[in-house]
């Protein structure tokens, strides 16, 4: 007993000599510089757009990259005592969940303002989304007949059954569609929606989009839901022809179009490179920024009338939902609790 109760002591020394090192130890002084940015963005997505910036305005950004949660809970524990000046991280869920824990401060932009469609920034003006993204049907074009593609609530219906890849109903980006979901459909549909939904899957849900992609590459499945950048990004690096019998539908009915989330961000109220922060955010919407995150993160441009390249041209959203992202922090328990309701684990 005594040797149990000794293994979970060292156990709980080592988290926490793991959260010291990881979440503490990397922003030391030499960070204090001209602005800190805590980004649950891969760090090889942010590089350019980074480097490009610290030209034109000779600031020197410092970043951290982790998962959301742990930053989240990083900037808590550290308050008024934070480095950071800028939390970057991706899908409306996040930024949600940042704004109720009181994280982020009022940024008054006019050029953030008229750059970022309304739906897509926070009412409150205390995040802005950055860049777009869609979650999609990715199906195998041998097992799948075109004329069986049409929104999302069709994928509950006796025809996918056991036929459908998707990751856990923990996944953000899923949950986000739920609550879009049910303020489209309503929630009895949406609820009725999920349990014949739960019933089409091909495997109990595991790994990340891409591991979703490869199952319909292997055979597990005919159908997978994933967000576009994924697809996109594995199909310009397809060297091999392996996506050749795969395409992407983009889900649509008279109900709900395309679902779409966000990339975005919001400045921290302890922050104390304000003005810098704001400036980065403004970058963020320029042209040449939005650019960036077209043709090297394989998103969508938040700016309206911003053309594309002719190989993301191909997957133009053609009809997108319209609704505004406020609306999804409404729903956000709805959508846990009939997801857990259906057995979506």
């Amino acid at each position: 007993m005594r040797i149990v109760t000794n293994i979970k002591k060292v156990r709980h020394i080592l988290r926490l000599f793991y959260y010291f090192f990881f979440l503490v130890i990397p922003f030391t002084d030499v960070y204090s510089e001209n602005l800190n940015i805590y980004s649950a963005r891969q760090e090889v997505l942010m590089r350019d757009l980074i480097s490009s910036f610290e030209k034109i305005e000779n600031i020197k950004v410092n970043l951290i990259s982790a998962k959301a949660n742990q930053l989240i809970q990083k900037i808590e524990v550290e308050g008024k005592y934070t480095k950071a000046d800028l939390l970057l991280t991706t899908d409306i869920a996040r930024l949600l969940i940042a704004k109720e824990k009181d994280l982020f401060k009022i940024i008054k932009s006019e050029k953030l303002k008229k750059n970022i469609p309304t739906q897509y920034r926070d009412k409150d003006n205390k995040w802005f989304g950055l860049s777009l993204r869609a979650r999609v049907f990715v199906y195998h074009k041998e097992r799948v007949s075109i004329e069986h593609l049409k929104g999302y609530i069709s994928l509950q219906e006796n025809k996918w059954k056991s036929r459908i890849l998707v990751r856990s109903s923990n996944n953000v980006y899923n949950q986000s569609l739920v609550s879009a979901m049910i303020s489209n459909y309503g929630k009895e549909v949406t609820r009725k929606f999920l349990l014949n939904f739960k019933n089409n899957f091909a495997r109990n849900p595991s790994g990340g989009d891409r591991d979703q992609i490869k199952g319909l590459i292997s055979g597990e499945g005919d159908l997978a839901l994933v967000n576009t950048y994924y697809y996109i990004k594995m199909k310009k690096n397809d060297a091999d022809n392996k996506l050749a019998k795969l395409d992407v539908h983009f889900p649509t009915d008279n109900k709900m179009n395309t679902h779409v989330n966000i990339s975005g961000a919001g400045i921290i109220k302890y922050s104390k490179n304000f003005n810098n922060a704001v400036k980065f955010l403004e970058y963020l919407v320029s042209d040449e920024a939005q650019k960036i995150y077209a043709e090297v993160n394989y998103e969508y441009p938040i700016k309206n009338n911003l053309r594309l390249s002719k190989f993301m041209e191909k997957y133009t959203i053609q009809k997108k939902d319209d609704l505004n992202l406020n609306k999804i922090a409404n729903h956000n328990k709805e959508a846990l609790l009939l997801m857990g309701e259906a057995g979506w684990r």
